[in-house]
């Protein structure tokens, strides 16, 4: 018994010192050092200030030194995290390695590999949708003020139209096409997880943007939900795509710092050489059409009094005068980094920009706080916070107004004194209706400041594996405060006027989402409910007789003081909605929205409305029949369908809204606009068939076939005269857009230190109206019409031939396709489109180590524009003898036989051959624009990391370089329409800069 008691003791003791052997082998092992350097894949710099700690407990962790260098003690079975900001983490396993070394790569990268979509993100081999991508990085240093400017050309099937160089100034943005006449056209923003206000905010200013109220720095990715797959999850605000704004959030490790500056001059775009007429062409012109219509210019007694001795006076180049050379200059500070717990992202912008004109000027500061804050290890919080504020001063423009300088620069007499006597600027012109635009800048006041707020919070529990509650709630705030005020040295009398505008938007927004995978197959559903309430308001005041000392409106004494205009209205939008996401072998994917809105811009019964779509992808590259394709990369078919809607229309138009007019002295209330107890949606059916490819693991793009039909389009159609009214919307139009689209970018070469990175992309876009209610044509404007079976957009004008060569006369055709000098007899014809037919653009870049030059081109073709106004009253063939012409006017008729000219100048011109709506003015609107160059040099890392300071960059930017195009003007655009008035000029600027990041 004692030798078995003997044998089990020797067993315990034999087991006890495995166990304390065991034991202290793992004490050793757990107090193991691994060591390494981490550096930067590029460059293999080192980096300092890494953030590297043990995935199972962060607590344990330690940073790299100036040489990219550490040491930390740890478990042979630990997961080390690699970590820095603007770097892709890296997550590498011990497993007995003493010495381990780490290359990151570029944040940028990991964006490649998901895409942001609707309420989440998927892994781009995921998307079924039509969706284009594009990171800030890419953004960054163009030189603009706003984010859609950016945009322009970038994307395929995305157009943005700028109809004025205004500093601040708002875009026209159309994604496939414009797909309603009534309702709104802009597509919706969406700012991390939000939709957000866009568009023109101002009531003084000629124009404003609210989405200027970001910084473009800010920004981390843009991505355009162009199909009904991609964007029906927004329902009856998705009907002309989506913009998805992702801004910088951030990353663990040590804090970095980045500060830029910038600075730039800029002047009015004029790649053609446009010009209105020097004093002595346009006196030899004017003599030439008096002489024409019989009268003698050098008689003293004649209307038309020309003498030479008009040249001995002081000239005047009044475009010259009325411009000067803008500047621009930038600073901003960043700062971001964090722990485990708690991640952050800040930054402060300042922008200043004196325009090209007098009296344009623009300020803006940005401020952001971007907070994730991990509450416990299942509950997530987080802030986006936005705030702006902007001033921006101008002259009043887009219009003929004397006191645009765009326009004045181009009426005015070249003999016109610039200043009177006293050398001031000289405010009687009679001609410009005795106005001086730099009187106006120097003496009036018309500015409006902005004040943004944009924030939201978010509270996210994960209770279980692939479980996800997520509240999202928001609020956009904007006030607005404007003066204008005209002096007594522009008016008669001192008259101010001032404004407040107040726009309010709340949201909430609350999902639950499921996401898992279940051996080849993966699941992701996810259910929600969105609530928007927007409050508008906004009041003009009017005091026409201030004290000049004191202008304001306490001093004035006109007894018609007090409320100029006012305006309010609510609306509000309820939804629900779903989506399901299913994947197998990650070679079929299946997705399906559905989204239930109601809205109360509708009629009672038509206010909710149900929106969804259905979509499928092949992944074609990872079956066993692609196996032997080592060449390509991704080949992956795509379709979908499905159906949004458009609610943006104006507030209480399903109502009978009541106005105040007097009437011999009485104010009272009457009836202004119709009820409409039928108001509904217009609907958009779409159906999309894509492409996305990749090769030689440099190239990738994508094809797209599209076409999208809106029914249900609201058209203002003809009532009963017994209701007081003409005419009502309602929802009986139809149109049709239809298109394809392609894009590719890719590394055309690398060798060694040198890239050479090219993209392309171009889209084709159709409309055609399908139904105007039995109509044929409904009018756009006086030039512009809407056809069945054309163009959203035609231009329907009198049909004008040219000049007749026997006696310069204007000629045009009549019905019978016969010559005709009399304009009333000339027949109207289809003449073309401003719609493009094709819309693109390219870029390249070449680097070589810290030197790299990139080059973006835009272009559209196949439109029409037309300068109305300007024509009418600028190449007027001698009808507007009190004013400058432009150059090209003096190419006309002199003798028999000319052809290809313009008519004869005959003074006080009453043939109408310079009316407005005619053939003779439409133009192409084609062209192709350098719109960004940028060179830029990085400094070697191992000059700067040595001294603490991680990256440094020096660039020059030129911005609208150059512009191919021929139309007679400063510049092509003309706003959607292709006509436009009055326009601001696109300008050109050029910008240096530094960027310093420690």
């Amino acid at each position: 018994m004692s030798n078995l008691k003997l044998k089990c003791m020797r067993k315990l003791i034999g087991l006890f010192v495995l166990l304390t052997l065991w034991g202290v082998q793992i004490c050793f092992a757990q107090t193991r050092e691994v060591t390494g350097t981490v550096v930067d894949k590029s460059d293999k710099s080192p980096l300092p200030g890494v953030s590297v700690i043990i995935k199972n407990n962060r607590a344990v962790g330690t940073a790299t030194n100036i040489n990219g260098k550490y040491s930390i003690k740890v478990n042979e079975n630990d997961v080390l995290i690699f970590t820095f900001v603007g770097m892709k983490d890296q997550e590498i396993a011990v497993a007995g390695k003493n010495v381990i070394d780490v290359e990151l790569v570029p944040a940028t990268e990991s964006l490649e590999e998901v895409v942001v979509v609707g309420y989440g993100t998927v892994r781009r081999e995921a998307k079924t949708g039509s969706i284009t991508s594009v990171g800030g990085e890419k953004l960054a240093e163009v030189p603009v003020i706003s984010v859609d400017k950016m945009l322009a050309g970038k994307m395929a099937g995305v157009m943005i139209t700028t109809n004025s160089g205004q500093p601040g100034a708002s875009s026209q943005i159309r994604i496939r096409g414009t797909s309603s006449i009534n309702a709104g056209k802009e597509p919706l923003y969406v700012v991390d997880g939000i939709p957000i206000e866009s568009g023109d905010q101002s009531v003084m200013n000629n124009t404003s943007n609210a989405i200027a109220a970001f910084n473009p720095n800010d920004i981390e990715s843009i991505t355009v939900l162009k199909d009904a797959a991609a964007a029906s999850i927004y329902g009856s605000r998705a009907a002309n795509g989506v913009i998805l704004i992702r801004t910088k959030a951030g990353k663990e490790g040590k804090s970095q710092f980045t500060a830029r500056a910038k600075y730039g001059v800029s002047w009015l775009a004029n790649d053609n050489n446009f010009r209105v007429m020097s004093g002595a062409e346009l006196l030899d012109y004017q003599r030439t059409a008096a002489i024409n219509a019989g009268v003698d210019p050098d008689d003293p007694t004649s209307t038309y009094y020309r003498p030479y001795e008009l040249l001995n006076r002081p000239q005047t180049n009044w475009m010259d005068h009325f411009s000067r050379l803008g500047n621009m200059q930038e600073y901003e500070v960043t700062a971001q980094g964090g722990s485990a717990k708690t991640k952050f992202y800040s930054s402060l912008s300042y922008q200043k920009n004196e325009g090209v004109f007098y009296g344009i000027e623009y300020d803006k500061l940005t401020a952001r706080v971007n907070v994730d804050q991990k509450l416990h290890e299942k509950l997530d919080f987080g802030t986006r916070i936005n705030v702006a504020y902007i001033k921006s001063s101008d002259v009043a423009m887009q219009s003929l107004y004397y006191v645009n300088p765009a326009w004045a620069g181009l009426q005015i007499l070249p003999w016109t004194p610039a200043y009177d006597a006293n050398g001031d600027h000289n405010v009687n012109i009679s001609e410009n209706s005795n106005s001086n635009p730099r009187a106006t800048a120097k003496y009036d006041d018309n500015w409006e400041k902005q004040y943004r707020f944009i924030g939201n919070m978010y509270l996210e529990w994960k209770p279980i594996k692939g479980l996800s509650v997520k509240t999202t709630n928001a609020a956009e705030l904007t006030f607005g405060e404007g003066r204008s005020y005209q002096s007594l040295h522009t008016n008669a009398s001192a008259r101010l006027w001032t404004s407040h505008v107040k726009y309010q938007t709340l949201t909430t927004s609350n999902t639950i989402t499921y996401n898992n995978t279940f051996g080849d197959h993966s699941l992701r559903v996810l259910a929600g409910q969105e609530a928007m309430k927007r409050d508008y308001n906004m009041e003009q005041w009017k005091s026409y007789d201030v004290d000049p000392n004191i202008p304001y409106p306490p001093t004035s004494t006109d007894a018609k003081d007090g409320l100029y205009d006012y305006g309010m209205n609510t609306r509000s939008l309820m939804s629900f909605f779903g989506i399901l996401d299913y994947s197998y072998a990650s070679r079929y994917y299946l997705q399906a929205s559905l989204r239930y809105d109601g809205s109360s811009l509708f009629a009672e019964g038509n206010q909710w409305g149900m929106f969804w779509s259905v979509g499928g992808s092949w992944n074609m590259h990872n079956e066993k029949f692609m196996e032997n394709t080592a060449y390509l990369d991704v080949l992956k078919l795509r379709l979908s369908y499905g159906v949004n809607g458009n609610n943006d229309i104006s507030a209480y138009r399903q109502y009978g809204v009541y106005g105040s007019t007097t009437i011999n002295g009485t104010t009272g209330m009457l009836p202004s606009s119709p009820a409409n107890n039928e108001l509904s949606w217009e609907k958009n059916k779409s159906w999309n068939l894509g492409v996305d490819f990749g090769f030689f693991n440099r190239f990738s793009g994508s094809i797209d076939l599209y076409k999208r039909n809106t029914t249900d389009m609201l058209l203002n159609r003809p009532v009963s005269g017994t209701t007081g009214f003409t005419s009502n919307l309602k929802n009986v139009g139809e149109l049709e857009n239809k298109g394809i689209e392609f894009q590719i970018e890719g590394t055309v070469l690398k060798s060694g230190d040198f890239n050479w990175d090219l993209g392309f992309n171009i889209a084709f876009n159709k409309s055609k109206v399908i139904s105007l209610d039995g109509d044929q044509m409904i009018n756009h404007s006086s030039v512009l019409k809407y056809i069945k079976g054309e163009r959203l957009f035609t231009f329907y004008l009198k049909d004008y031939y040219g000049v007749n060569p026997v006696n310069g006369e204007a000629l045009w055709r009549d019905e019978q396709g016969l010559l005709t000098n009399n304009y009333d007899d000339a027949r109207y014809v289809y003449a073309g489109s401003p719609e493009p037919k094709y819309t693109g653009g390219f870029n390249t870049t070449f680097s070589w180590k810290g030197l790299a030059l990139s080059a973006f081109f835009e272009m559209k073709g196949g439109n029409k524009v037309m300068l109305v106004n300007e024509n009418y009253y600028l190449q007027s063939d001698g009808e507007g003898m009190g004013i400058n012409q432009f150059a090209s006017a003096t190419n006309y008729w002199k003798k028999p036989g000319d052809t290809g000219c313009n008519p004869k100048p005959i003074a006080g011109n009453s043939t109408k051959s310079n009316d407005a709506y005619s053939t003779r003015w439409i133009e192409k609107g084609d062209y192709l624009r350098i719109k960004d160059v940028t060179l830029s040099y990085t400094l070697p890392a191992h000059i700067i990391k040595p001294v603490g300071i991680s990256n440094v960059k020096f660039y020059v930017s030129a911005l609208n370089l150059y512009t191919f195009h021929d139309v007679n003007f400063f510049d092509p655009e003309r706003g959607i329409d292709g006509v436009g008035a009055g326009i601001h000029p696109m300008t050109k600027t050029f910008v240096g800069g530094i960027e310093i990041a420690f």
